[in-house]
């Protein structure tokens, strides 16, 4: 029952809000946090059609795939996430980077 009712809450969260609004901060720096939630709920729902498309488009892909199961939907998703969290987590390393050396060049 507990299991069940955490797969709920997180295949809602990568389903429909965590990867499009990983691509949000990534893209969208300039948006407000509203904005961005709102953004990321639909590029999410495009996420879930690319990659339902993915796995189950032709016979092929079906076979190598396994076709649209639960499993590979977690995978998928999961795997997209955390792309594009590191993607995330390398931007903010090299913004940090280029303010030191602003900060840097402004003293000389």
């Amino acid at each position: 029952m507990i299991l069940q009712i955490n797969q709920i809450i997180f295949g809602l969260l990568f389903s429909l809000f965590i990867p499009g609004f990983l691509v949000t901060l990534i893209l969208f720096k300039e948006l407000d946090l509203i904005e961005k939630i709102g953004l990321g709920m639909v590029l999410s729902i495009c996420i879930d059609i690319a990659l339902g498309l993915f796995l189950g488009y032709n016979e092929y892909m079906k076979n190598l795939t396994g076709g649209i199961i639960a499993r590979n939907i977690w995978i998928g998703l999961v795997t997209i996430s955390l792309i594009f969290f590191i993607v995330y987590l390398f931007q903010k390393r090299l913004e940090k980077v280029n303010d030191f050396f602003e900060i840097r060049q402004r003293f000389r």
